[in-house]
C-alpha cells in the first residue's frame, strides 16, 4: 500500500491522526486489556501472583535483616579496632617527636 505517497513513518502518523483509526485503536486496546485482566484472574495465575508477592516481601525482609546485621557488626567490631589503631599511631608519633627532641638537645658538659 502506498498511503498516498507518504513514507512509512509518515503513513503511520497519518493513519493514527484519523478519528476513525483512533476510536478503533482505543477499542482494540480495551479488548486487549479485558483479555489480559481475564487471564490474570485464572486461579493458577492468581496463585502464582500471590506466591511471587510473598517471595518478594520475604526476600526484602531477609535482605534488610542481613544488611542490618552486617552494618551493626561492622560498627561494633571494626570501629573499636580503628579507634585503637589511631590512638597507637598518635602514641608512636609522640614517641618519635620526643626522641628527636632528645637527640637534638645540646649536651650539658
Amino acid at each position: 500500500s502506498s498511503c498516498l505517497g507518504l513514507q512509512r513513518g509518515q503513513c503511520t502518523k497519518f493513519l493514527a491522526s484519523l478519528p476513525v483509526f483512533k476510536s478503533t485503536q482505543k477499542a482494540a486496546m480495551g479488548v486487549m486489556m479485558a483479555k489480559l485482566s481475564a487471564a490474570l484472574e485464572q486461579p493458577r495465575l492468581k496463585k502464582a501472583r500471590s506466591r511471587l508477592k510473598k517471595l518478594f516481601w520475604s526476600t526484602k525482609w531477609l535482605g534488610g535483616n542481613i544488611a542490618w546485621t552486617a552494618i551493626t557488626g561492622a560498627i561494633v567490631l571494626v570501629a573499636p579496632v580503628f579507634i585503637e589503631y589511631e590512638r597507637e599511631c598518635q602514641m608512636f608519633e609522640q614517641l618519635a617527636q620526643t626522641q628527636s627532641m632528645q637527640m637534638n638537645a645540646n649536651p650539658v658538659l
